[in-house]
């Protein structure tokens, strides 16, 4: 076998289109592994976060408001000291160079404040690519999940049915007692390349990024060999038919078509039936009801907070306070009411992503996009986490200042020392990682089972 793999590596070698087919792809995953390394590196440095401002205008208008809150004494209030805290932000972890793109999509900084995140009307949107908000950006996850397949058919092609064509392989059969140890030497040698294209690509977009562990780049190799694994099961399955090298490949094209695009779209038509995602006009009817009822309301929830507040005196009337104590009741019930309806979405997503979790092996291509985004930290499931932790700090840190801006207390050094920190420690799922890797591993030994149960057709002329 050793000497059939020199062979099979002097002949790729000196086949000029396998040497293009491979520097083309390993200068496109280079290219896109330094891009999406330095883009991790850059998010790093700015907060493991988008680098767009979060609610920019809502803080900048909350932050304008904040000294009427303080009277005319002149000094920082409470309510400006709660108006000026920073956003929260969720931490991406060691695989963020691999599923960049997501950062874009997800809210992964939030401001809280005395003010429902829900409801204010003055959040300014990022401007974007509508083309690339369809798309997504090209990360090294996507273009690694795309491109393999499309290497693995280029390097493969023709590879048995060329010689069928010529008459060569008649003459092998009749020279080799099992001419498939020569397809798998072809085979082998083919892999050892996409693997180490994979491996040096995936090496230089984590050494990118500082955060990078070897837990991450461990987990992710494994999935990359298994991935391609899976392709070339496919590929040596086509080499078997009686086909010409062109159906050949239109034949492995089309799986690829339907394994990468058709299959994810009716496995998620199949997850939103499983977990149908909340209606949004329902939910907005339901915010504006609940935004009356709190409005009509407001005065009766102020007297009602001050009277199970008794430790807390009344200075002034309601009408000379200022808007932002008088609204702020009603707005902490609005808020109670309004989470559990935003956070359906939130679950509704991670209901669906681990049910497309469950049914990757069906869709090599969204396994490995599952995989780069559990290893980065920004999946579904890790996100509704994250909003959870998010809401519960958010009524520890209310509890905090509410009272001291009901109070209309000045702010001292010895409060801020006080004030609550949110910390959000979620690592890496390893058993949904170690279940997408099974998945590959499975459905790679099911077709080189079948390949090798088959591999005395190759011995047809």
């Amino acid at each position: 076998m050793m000497q059939l793999l020199a062979i099979e590596w002097l002949r790729f070698k000196r086949n000029t289109l396998n040497l293009w087919v491979t520097g083309l792809f390993l200068g496109v995953m280079l290219a896109s592994a330094a891009w999406s390394g330095l883009a991790a590196r850059e998010f790093r440095l700015h907060g493991n976060a988008s680098p767009h401002p979060v609610n920019a205008t809502s803080n900048q208008a909350e932050m304008h408001d904040a000294p009427k809150a303080a009277g005319n004494t002149g000094k920082a209030s409470a309510y400006s000291a709660s108006a000026a805290a920073p956003p929260l932000r969720l931490p991406a972890l060691g695989g963020l160079a691999l599923s960049v793109r997501q950062l874009d999509f997800l809210s992964t900084g939030i401001k809280i404040s005395t003010r429902s995140r829900h409801t204010d009307g003055r959040n300014s949107d990022q401007l974007f690519n509508p083309i690339l908000h369809e798309l997504g950006m090209l990360d090294f996850a996507t273009v690694f999940a795309l491109l393999t397949p499309l290497m693995v058919i280029a390097l493969s092609y023709g590879l048995v049915q060329e010689d069928r064509e010529s008459g060569v392989w008649r003459l092998v059969c009749t020279q080799m007692s099992a001419p498939w140890h020569l397809v798998c030497a072809a085979l082998s040698v083919r892999y050892a390349v996409v693997v180490l294209v994979i491996f040096g690509s995936s090496l230089l977009a984590l050494l990118l990024d500082p955060g990078a562990s070897l837990d991450t780049l461990a987990y992710w190799l494994g999935f990359g060999g298994l991935y391609a694994l899976v392709w070339f099961g496919i590929a040596g399955l086509f080499l078997l038919l009686p086909f010409s090298s062109g159906a050949a490949a239109i034949g492995m094209l089309g799986v690829w078509l339907i394994v990468t695009f058709a299959s994810p779209a009716l496995l998620a038509w199949a997850a939103d039936r499983h977990a149908p995602m909340p209606s949004r006009l329902d939910s907005i009817i339901a915010i504006r009801q609940f935004q009356e009822q709190n409005n009509q309301q407001r005065q009766a929830l102020l007297a009602d907070w001050y009277s199970t507040h008794p430790d807390l005196k009344l200075s002034q009337t309601g009408k000379e306070l200022p808007r932002e104590i008088t609204g702020l009741p009603a707005g902490l019930v609005l808020d109670q009411q309004i989470r559990p309806l935003m956070y359906r979405f939130d679950s509704a997503r991670k209901a669906q992503f681990e049910f497309l979790e469950s049914w990757s092996w069906l869709s090599p291509a969204m396994a490995a996009l599952q995989m780069a985004d559990r290893l980065a930290g920004i999946d579904a499931p890790r996100y509704a986490e994250y909003v959870e932790a998010v809401n519960r700090f958010e009524d520890q840190w209310r509890d905090y200042f509410v009272p001291k801006i009901m109070a209309d207390s000045a702010w001292s050094d010895e409060y801020s020392r006080d004030q609550p920190h949110f910390a959000f420690a979620h690592p890496v799922d390893l058993a949904a990682c170690q279940s997408l890797i099974a998945g590959q591993a499975a459905l790679a030994s099911l077709l080189l089972a079948v390949l090798f149960g088959s591999r005395r057709r190759f011995a047809k002329a």
